[in-house]
């Protein structure tokens, strides 16, 4: 089943703060430091500079954060006030050293366990939100609340079922490690994409001054793996050039099992600049 363009999550900034999924820190960047004084253009190969200058223009303008075909998801229709959308996690409902532990999502295949988890959730700025509405599919529950508060706001709590994805032994404090197990059947490619793009969204890198450079898939050795490869703008001194760092956030699930991990490597730098809206590269 092809379900690249389901359930996924607009609005970046309102899923960051909303504590979405992923590592409390921002993807890893270089030590090397970016140049005090403006740089010359530099001038690699072509097909390089060209990817390079793009990617940077691209961060800098934050327009198109990312590529053509990854899955986004469009804002509903009838929400002209703030929305916000959020996987609940096993430390939502802790307290005490249990809140301390591995923070995952939780997951069930009961509906009414999804609607309580919600229910004790509830709360949206210090006011209370209504239920509206509860949707389920063969990969999760949504519940749709409605704040008091501001009628025209909507708050969408989201729960994986079991029998699609299991993330119990993750944590989403960490960026790399375990990452769950996909517990339907058959394990595609095309699923295996479609999560690893789903739960982008929930992540740090979904944020400013970061942008999705592609987003790719490989089989082989009784495995499949997706990678994000993305662009993280480190910048820095006033008039001098910036730091782009280019990562690849790859999920690498096992075929036999479903068993799935994840991991964040650094692949290399290069520095650009912008001025007054036009963007170039900088000597190394």
């Amino acid at each position: 089943m092809n379900t690249r363009n389901w359930l996924v999550v607009v609005l970046s900034t309102l899923f960051a703060a909303c504590g979405g999924g992923g590592g409390g820190s921002a993807p890893p960047v270089s030590n090397a430091q970016p140049s005090s004084v403006p740089a010359a253009p530099v001038s690699p190969a072509p097909s390089t500079a060209a990817a390079d200058l793009s990617l940077a223009d691209r961060v800098y303008k934050g327009t198109q954060r990312t590529p053509d075909g990854f899955a986004v998801e469009p804002r509903p229709a009838n929400v002209t006030g703030p929305l916000s959308t959020r996987h609940l996690k096993n430390t939502d409902f802790a307290g005490g050293p249990q809140a301390m532990s591995s923070s995952y999502e939780v997951c069930t295949n009961d509906m009414a366990q999804a609607i309580a988890w919600s229910e004790s959730q509830a709360m949206w700025n210090g006011q209370y939100s209504d239920m509206s509405e509860v949707h389920g599919d063969a990969r999760l529950w949504e519940v749709v609340r409605v704040p008091r508060a501001d009628v025209t706001a909507m708050l969408r709590h989201r729960v994986f079922r079991c029998d699609y994805l299991d993330r119990a032994n993750t944590d989403l404090r960490a960026d790399a490690g375990a990452a769950g197990s996909m517990n339907q059947r058959p394990l595609t490619a095309i699923e295996l994409a479609s999560l690893a793009e789903y739960l982008w969204q929930f992540t740090m890198f979904n944020n400013a001054d970061t942008v999705v450079e592609s987003s790719t898939g490989a089989n082989g050795g009784g495995s499949l793996t997706h990678t994000i490869r993305m662009g993280q703008l480190v910048r820095g001194v006033s008039g001098g050039c910036d730091t782009v760092q280019i990562v690849d956030w790859t999920h690498t699930m096992d075929t036999a099992t479903g068993a799935l991990t994840r991991a964040l490597t650094n692949v290399r730098t290069f520095k650009a600049k912008s001025t007054a809206g036009m963007t170039e590269l900088c000597a190394p």
